[in-house]
C-alpha cells in the first residue's frame, strides 16, 4: 500500500490564536501533526520538555504531541489528557500515526480501499479523494453506526476510542489499543471510608473542571435542569472567582415551551441564578427541529433516532452566535455514575460484596430486582411507551446476564419489516444486542462473565456503544463542530473515570432511607455544595426533545416529504411495504416508537441524497 505525505486541517483557534496554525512540526522539521481537540495540562508537559531539550515553535496545546511522541516513542499517549484525533507523519521512520482519544469525544474515520488509506474526521471528506460511496447492509440492519465502530457506508470506520494506527511505507497496517477501562474485581473488599470517596470524587471533578477552563477566548456552560450540566456551572463559577470575586459564566439552556412536561428551562434558570451565571435560553420548536433536521444530518453523518441531537445542534449555533467558541458540558457522568434508570436491574442481579457501605439485604435485592424487570420496557426516548424486550440467551450468557444491551437495542429499534428480503437473507434478523456483545473485546467478555459486577459491566457495554456514537457525537461535537464550538468534557477526565470506575457498585447506585435506589448517589454527595436542594433531591430526568405532537407537526411533514415511495426505493434496501405500515401507524395511532423509527429511515434518506450513494444491489451496487 503506497503512502502519500499529504495533511489537511482547518484550524478552530482556541491556545494561542496566532501562532498555532497547522500542521505543526518539530524543531528538526521531521515530524508533523495535526490536531482536532485540546490537550489539558500542556503549560506543566511543556515545561518538562523544554527541561529535557525540546524547543517549542509556538505556545499551542497541541505541539506537546509532537515532542511527547520523540521523548516517548508510541508511549507519548498515555501522557495527553483531554479530546483529541490527530494524525502524525515521521518521515525518520516513514511511519504514519493517527490516534483518537479514550471515550471517542472526537471523530476520526478511516476507510482502507483501493490499497489506499483514508482518514479525516468527517466522512465527507472521502468523497472529493476520490472514495466511492456504498451502503453496508449488515451494519445498517444490526445497529452498526450507533452500537460499534462501523458505519452505514462499507470499508468506512471509526477509528475506536482509546485506539492508535500505523502504516509504514512498505504497507503494513496496524492497530492497537493504547487505554480501556477497567473495574474492580467483585470478590475483593474496598477499605475506603464513604467520606474518602466522596472527597475523591469532589477533588477530582474540580481539577477536570479548572483544566478545561485554561482557554484563550472566553468559556461558557450548557445548563439543563440535571445534576450533571448543574454542578459543572456551580465548580466552574467558583474556580473563576478565586482570581475576580465578582466573575460570572454564561449559561446557555434549550427549553421547549410546546413539550410541557420535558422542558427543563424552569430549573435551569433557577440553577443559573443560584449560580449567579448570566443566563440565556434557546426555545425549541417543531419548526426549528424540522427546519434543521436535514442540515443537522449532513453533519452527523449517521441516522438518529430522536430529536435530541437537533435541538443541541441548534443550541451550538445560539452559542456562536452570541460571540462563545468553548463551552464546558455534563456528558459522560451518567455512564460512570449510573444515571440512567436502566442500570439498576443489572446492579440488583447481584449483591455488592465490595463493601459494607449502604447494605442492600438479599430480600430487599431480590424485591426490588422484581420489580425493575416488571418496568424494563419502558425504554428511554419512547416517553413511556412499551417495546417486548427480546432477553437474548446467547447474548445474556455472553455478558453474565446483564440487560443493558437489550435496552441499548431497543432505544435503536426499527422494526425488520422495512428492509427487503433479500437483504435479511444476508444478513439475518436484526440482533442489535447480540451485535453490541459481539463488538466487545474478548478480554472484556471475560471480565464481564467472571470478575466485574454486572452493573460495572452494564456500564461498560453503555460506555462502548451510545457514549462515543451518541453522547459524544450526534448529541456531542458533530453539531458544535458544525457550528465551530468546542465542547468540553470534565466528566470525561480520565483521571476522574479511573476513580469513579474503581468505586463500589453500592455508592454509584445507593440505597435511600426509604429503601429506594438513588442514582448517581456518590456524585450528589460529592457536588452538594455546588447544587440546590432542589437538584440534589431531584430523580434524573433525561434530556428528551419532545416528539412531534401530532400529524401535521412540522416534523410529520417532514416525513411526508422525505419518507417516499422513490425516495425509500433508491437506497435499495428499504421495502416501501413496510416503511408505509409504520407511517400509516404513526399517524393514525402517534406511536412514539414508530415517530422514532420513521426518524431513523429519514435520515438513511438523507444520506444518500447528500453522499449521492447508488442503490443496494445483493449483486453488487449500480446505479439505476
Amino acid at each position: 500500500m503506497p503512502l502519500y505525505e499529504g495533511l489537511g486541517h482547518t484550524r478552530l483557534s482556541i491556545i494561542d490564536l496566532e501562532g498555532g496554525q497547522q500542521p505543526l512540526s518539530n524543531e528538526t522539521d521531521d515530524i508533523h501533526v495535526i490536531v482536532n481537540g485540546e490537550f489539558y495540562d500542556f503549560e506543566r508537559i511543556r515545561e518538562e520538555l523544554i527541561a529535557s531539550g525540546h524547543t517549542f515553535k509556538t505556545s499551542s496545546d497541541s505541539e506537546i504531541a509532537l515532542h511527547l511522541y520523540e521523548e516517548y516513542g508510541y508511549s507519548f499517549l498515555e501522557h495527553l489528557r483531554g479530546e483529541f484525533a490527530f494524525c502524525l507523519w515521521d518521515t525518520r521512520r516513514s511511519v504514519f500515526l493517527a490516534a483518537r482519544d479514550r471515550f471517542g469525544i472526537k471523530p476520526l474515520y478511516y476507510a482502507n480501499k483501493d490499497d489506499r488509506l483514508y482518514i479525516a474526521s468527517e466522512i465527507k471528506a472521502f468523497p472529493p479523494l476520490g472514495l466511492k460511496m456504498s451502503w453496508d447492509v449488515d451494519s445498517i440492519v444490526h445497529g452498526g453506526p450507533l452500537t460499534d465502530m462501523r458505519t452505514q457506508f462499507a470499508g468506512i470506520s471509526k477509528v475506536p476510542p482509546g485506539h492508535y494506527i500505523t502504516i509504514t511505507l512498505s504497507g503494513s497496517f496496524h492497530m492497537e489499543k493504547y487505554w480501556d477501562a477497567d473495574y474492580p474485581d467483585k470478590r475483593v473488599k474496598d477499605p475506603r471510608s464513604i467520606e474518602e470517596m466522596i472527597e475523591g470524587v469532589r477533588s477530582r471533578l474540580e481539577e477536570a473542571v479548572r483544566q478545561r477552563l485554561r482557554s484563550d477566548v472566553p468559556v461558557g456552560v450548557y445548563l439543563s435542569g440535571g445534576i450533571d450540566s448543574s454542578c459543572i456551572a456551580g465548580i466552574a463559577t467558583k474556580i473563576l472567582r478565586e482570581k475576580d470575586p465578582n466573575a460570572r459564566i454564561h449559561a446557555f439552556t434549550i427549553s421547549f415551551p410546546e413539550g410541557n412536561h420535558l422542558d427543563e428551562g424552569p430549573i435551569a434558570e433557577r440553577t443559573a441564578e443560584f449560580c449567579d451565571t448570566i443566563f440565556d435560553k434557546l426555545e425549541i420548536t417543531d419548526e426549528k427541529i424540522a427546519e434543521a433536521f436535514e442540515d443537522a444530518i449532513w453533519h452527523f453523518e449517521m441516522p438518529v433516532p430522536n430529536v435530541n441531537s437537533v435541538s443541541k445542534f441548534l443550541l451550538s449555533r445560539f452559542v456562536r452566535d452570541a460571540g462563545y467558541k468553548v463551552v464546558l458540558t455534563g456528558e459522560g457522568s451518567d455512564e460512570h455514575f449510573a444515571g440512567y434508570k436502566t442500570f439498576a436491574s443489572d446492579y440488583l442481579l447481584e449483591l455488592d460484596l465490595t463493601t459494607s457501605l449502604k447494605p442492600l439485604s438479599e430480600m430487599d435485592r431480590v424485591t426490588l430486582l422484581d420489580n425493575e424487570i416488571h418496568s424494563k420496557s419502558v425504554v428511554p426516548g419512547t416517553m413511556g411507551a412499551k417495546i417486548d424486550i427480546d432477553d437474548s440467551p446467547v447474548t445474556k450468557r455472553m455478558l453474565n446476564g446483564i440487560s443493558t444491551p437489550q435496552m441499548v437495542g431497543k432505544f435503536l429499534y426499527v422494526n425488520k419489516s422495512v428492509y427487503n428480503d433479500y437483504v435479511l437473507h444476508r444478513t439475518g434478523a436484526p440482533d442489535l444486542s447480540l451485535a453490541i456483545a459481539s463488538g466487545l473485546s474478548g478480554e472484556a467478555r471475560r471480565k464481564i462473565a467472571h470478575n466485574w459486577h454486572p452493573l460495572h459491566s452494564a456500564l461498560y457495554c453503555e460506555n462502548k456503544t451510545l457514549l462515543p456514537n451518541g453522547l459524544c457525537n450526534v448529541l456531542g461535537d458533530r453539531g458544535e463542530m458544525a457550528h465551530s464550538i468546542e465542547a468540553r468534557t470534565p466528566f470525561l477526565d480520565h483521571f476522574l473515570t479511573e476513580y469513579v470506575n474503581g468505586l463500589p457498585p453500592s455508592v454509584k447506585l445507593g440505597l435511600s432511607e426509604t429503601g429506594e435506589l438513588v442514582e448517581k448517589w456518590i456524585l450528589r454527595e460529592a457536588v452538594k455544595p455546588y447544587i440546590t436542594e432542589e437538584l440534589y433531591l431531584r430523580t434524573k430526568h433525561p434530556f428528551f426533545a419532545p416528539a412531534a405532537r401530532n400529524n401535521y407537526s412540522p416534523v410529520s411533514e417532514l416525513f411526508r416529504q422525505k419518507l417516499t415511495k422513490e425516495s425509500c426505493e433508491a437506497l435499495g434496501w428499504l421495502k416501501w411495504e413496510g416503511v408505509a405500515d409504520i407511517i400509516s401507524q404513526y399517524f393514525e395511532t402517534g406511536d412514539l416508537v414508530a415517530h422514532n423509527s420513521l426518524l431513523v429511515l429519514t435520515s438513511y434518506v438523507i444520506l444518500g441524497e447528500k453522499f449521492r450513494v447508488p442503490p443496494y444491489s445483493p449483486f453488487g451496487n449500480m446505479v439505476v
